[in-house]
């Protein structure tokens, strides 16, 4: 497998100099570029900054504004829409290794047909997030979410709930998953550590940031990690590197630049998914839970993926009060798949059949240019903030063929296979060669109406065509809007009401289907939100929100053809809250419920079921305590729970609820002027057997206990 793929020289002589650039640590704040606009409260005036105050004891997992969608920069009291902020506090607190290991903190967040090793295959709200589409870097770049995302580099992961077509475009309405990455602040950083595992893993990361110039008007933030990856499943053993590079340069006080590149490899065998059996009188036995540290699969032909994304930005200052921003970015992941099943297994005894899929040459491409303009005009009593851009996105995947492997295997038992016991089985499947273009023209006026009202009011035009061999060309165009209404009780207080329309891509049809790989086309959605949020004097951010979302439903019928036959409805509750107990006590608890349902579909019976996945309950809380009389040593638990969920959207079995435990203690100090930071994490403490996920006729079996310890030192 390919180590980093800058040349070793390349990457020391970087490192290097960063490690000799003089710094310039002049402010508590970390602020890359300079305000210059008379207007600090606008979103034109912080087009040129980028402010991040720093984490405190009395909001250290609070967030105080966010950076996705048309909401960059806003308080969160602000914002008409569920947002949620997992930043980079908790994802050391918790020593988060995955994007699913940060959103589990996150309502409504679970997994979907893999056990999540690999890769986090997300569902929010009952509905699967695309692959393709939900996923974004720095808030403006999609790309594919089918490798391990690293974490190592990333200062938030956020959640934007619900239909974000107006800024987005074509995107489940189930939210968006954006990842911000870590930047060179005034403070300069110099961080080495290791982590190792009770299943036997190794990972070494580096983290050097500077600034340089005489006025710190560039900066250059490097993060590398090398892995030898050991899962909680034997036999189970892979490769992990990852390199990132953030670049800025504030080229003039009203023009600033941003680079960012990450590089990420793997290599690693995946778990079988288990298929369910076919239903007896509308009814489907479930196996019993298996053993979920034995491998079913082959061990000795392991996928492989590859991503490399790239996002160049600028901002500027227009004058008259308007900024504007422009970004041009790629993201391409490759991968060589080795995908099983196990399948026609017998209940009783467990003996049943492996089926290997070799995928090579898969390849997933985005290609994004966004640009926008942003500006105040004063009309009176109401003051405008506008908002007019545009987007164009191209997803492509080439042609490959799947080659088909089977070989016996026990469910309860298994034994060692080998690549040399599979018997090629039935026809290869050829995927043809998809290209989908999305683009947007999109304008948003924020109406400021005296003290305590703000009405957003927007409007997208939307243009969708997707070419695939052996399919009919889908061609849409349509205009959707959305409007907002939020009133702001007081300074610490505020209630909101949404409404969007949006475009929707309605996915490709599974891998078990018989139309494996087919793009479906597009689908209308409709949002409906209403919330209310408060931030209290100790920084902790309350949050309460009723949502109704509509949108076409897909799913694989009796001929096992994969495609849009029905509406579903999802209504729900949300509630969170992060921040403060007290000065020693950091919390982040969540809550959902949500009633799913199919409300129109062609197969029979399927009106009035829950689409297959879907929880109606979830919740979380975690929590990390600080000891005065010890400063430095920290103490955290968590509760995450899950409620049972249908296996298909006929509801023809139920996988159980569930509830993890974590915990962990950490302790820093200085040695010799430096930092040094010693910590220990536990997940699945009860060691507890449960499914994990159920989707696309596969059933995934949850890991079991680990334990992780990281020491790192700051130079």
């Amino acid at each position: 497998m390919p180590l980093i793929c800058l040349p070793p020289r390349t990457l020391a002589l970087s490192i290097s100099l960063l490690l000799t650039a003089p710094s310039f640590a002049q402010s508590t704040l970390d602020t890359p570029i300079r305000n210059t606009h008379p207007d600090a409260g606008s979103k034109s005036a912080h087009v040129l900054e980028q402010v991040k105050v720093s984490a405190t004891e009395s909001s250290r997992f609070a967030a105080k504004t966010a950076n996705v969608g048309p909401y960059q920069g806003m308080d969160m009291l602000q914002i008409p829409a569920t947002i949620n902020v997992v930043n980079s506090n908790v994802i050391e607190a918790q020593g988060v290794t995955d994007l699913y290991g940060a959103l589990k903190n996150v309502a409504g967040v679970n997994m979907q047909q893999t056990n999540g090793l690999a890769y986090s295959n997300i569902t929010i709200r009952g509905m699967n997030l695309d692959q393709r589409s939900s996923y974004y870097f720095n808030g403006v770049l999609p790309f594919d979410n089918n490798i391990a995302i690293p974490m190592e580099d990333k200062e938030s992961i956020e959640v934007l709930k619900g239909a974000s077509a107006l800024y987005y475009g074509f995107a489940v309405p189930a939210g968006i998953v954006n990842m911000t990455t870590k930047r060179a602040g005034r403070i300069p950083v110099t961080t080495v550590g290791m982590t190792t595992d009770s299943n036997g893993s190794v990972k070494g990361h580096i983290d050097v940031g500077r600034r340089f110039g005489r006025h710190g008007q560039f900066g250059a933030r490097l993060n590398a990690s090398s892995q030898r990856w050991h899962t909680p499943i034997k036999q189970v053993r892979g490769e992990r590197r990852m390199l990132s590079l953030a670049l800025d340069w504030e080229a003039a006080s009203w023009l600033s630049f941003k680079v960012d590149y990450e590089h990420v490899d793997q290599k690693l065998p995946e778990q079988a998914g288990i298929t369910p059996l076919a239903a007896n009188d509308g009814h489907v036995s479930l196996p019993r839970l298996p053993n979920p540290s034995r491998l079913l699969t082959v061990a000795d032909d392991p996928s492989r993926a590859r991503a490399d994304t790239y996002l160049l930005r600028s901002d500027f200052s227009l004058g008259g009060g308007w900024s504007g921003m422009l970004s041009i970015g790629q993201s391409t992941t490759r991968r060589e798949r080795r995908l099983s099943i196990l399948r026609r297994y017998d209940l009783d005894t467990g003996l049943g059949q492996i089926q290997l899929s070799r995928q090579s040459g898969q390849l997933y491409r985005n290609r994004n240019i966004r640009t926008e303009i942003y500006g105040i005009i004063d009309t009176g009593p109401v003051t405008h903030n506008l908002t007019i851009g545009y987007t164009r996105n191209q997803l492509f995947q080439p042609d490959f063929t799947t080659f088909y492997f089977v070989a016996p295997q026990n469910l309860y038992a298994p034994h060692m296979l080998t690549s040399s016991m599979l018997k090629s089985s039935g026809t290869p499947k050829l995927f043809y060669a998809s290209t989908v273009w999305t683009g947007g023209l999109y304008a948003m006026d924020r109406m400021t109406l005296g003290e305590h009202w703000e009405l957003t009011l927007g409007v997208r035009r939307a243009t969708y065509h997707s070419s695939q061999f052996g399919t009919d060309n889908d061609d849409v165009q349509k205009t959707t809007p959305s409007g907002s209404l939020v009133y702001k009780i007081n300074n610490s207080s505020s209630v909101y009401a949404s409404y969007i329309e949006g475009l929707e891509s309605a996915g490709t049809a599974p891998d078990t289907a018989e139309n494996a790989g087919q793009v479906m086309p597009a689908a209308i959605s409709k949002q409906r939100e209403v919330g209310f949020r408060q931030r209290l004097n100790n920084g902790t951010l309350w949050s309460v929100a009723y949502f109704d979302i509509s949108r076409a439903s897909a799913s694989a019928g009796a001929d096992n053809v994969y495609a849009i036959n029905g509406m579903d409805r999802f209504r729900g509750i949300e509630a969170s809250a992060q921040g403060n107990l007290t000065p020693q006590l950091a919390w982040m608890a969540s809550a959902m419920w949500l009633r799913a349902r199919n409300v129109r579909g062609f197969t029979p019976g399927l009106v009035g079921k829950t689409p297959e996945n879907t929880p109606d309950k979830t919740a979380s809380l975690f929590a990390e305590y600080s000891f005065d009389a010890v400063p430095g040593l920290a103490i955290n638990g968590g509760a995450y729970y899950l409620a049972r969920r249908p296996i298909n959207d006929l509801n023809q079995a139920w996988i159980g609820g569930y509830t993890l435990f974590s915990a962990g203690i950490r302790y820093g100090m200085l040695l010799k002027g430096h930092s040094l930071s010693l910590q220990l994490n536990g997940e699945n403490l009860g060691n507890k057997r449960y499914w994990s996920a159920a989707g696309s006729n596969q059933l995934a079996v949850g890991v079991g206990r680990t334990a992780m310890f990281n020491i790192e030192y700051s130079l």
